[in-house]
């Protein structure tokens, strides 16, 4: 489900101290206009759709701090064995300087 892919992130976050509260994806697609979430699939608890083959999420995993702050974005496509990361851009970490 929704919730649960939520609730995996939630778990590896919380081993190293961190927590963050708001979502972490929402569904993105034709058949999926644009709203604020009440009627899409949101990777956040209380979410129980189950997730089905065919379906992308945008997935925002980013976590905020005082004075920093990460973001990872990527376009995910659920398949019949698990996942696809759509995004086609190299994985190199940019700093700021």
């Amino acid at each position: 489900t929704a919730e649960a892919v939520e609730a995996a992130w939630r778990k590896v976050i919380a081993r190293h101290g961190l927590k963050k509260e708001s979502r972490i994806g929402y569904s993105i697609g034709v058949a999926y206009p644009p709203d604020w979430g009440e009627h899409t699939i949101s990777l956040r608890p209380g979410d129980k759709t189950v997730l089905q083959p065919g379906n992308v999420v945008h997935s925002i995993l980013g976590m905020w701090m005082d004075g920093w702050g990460i973001e990872v974005s990527e376009t995910i496509l659920v398949t019949e064995t698990g996942n696809e990361t759509l995004t086609k851009f190299p994985r190199d970490i940019h700093v700021k300087a």
